[in-house]
């Protein structure tokens, strides 16, 4: 689990597969663990962590939300 940009670029050229956060939450919707993506990803930004409107539009889209 990386959400790092530089540690992404270092494992991809390792053919290391990453997962980021926003993965997890498609994931787990997935999975049944959660109901709702969106509201997670307010809960985390919320909390500070940053994400560009178009890294959660992709999100969304991928746990078919948007």
């Amino acid at each position: 689990l990386v959400d790092d940009r530089a540690a992404r670029r270092c494992a991809e050229t390792l053919n290391i597969k990453t997962l980021g956060t926003g993965g997890i939450l498609v994931l787990a919707k997935r999975r049944g663990l959660i109901q709702n993506v969106s509201l997670e990803l307010k809960k985390l930004t919320g909390a500070g962590l940053w994400l560009s409107d178009e890294i959660i539009d992709v999100i969304l889209k991928q746990a078919d939300e948007l």
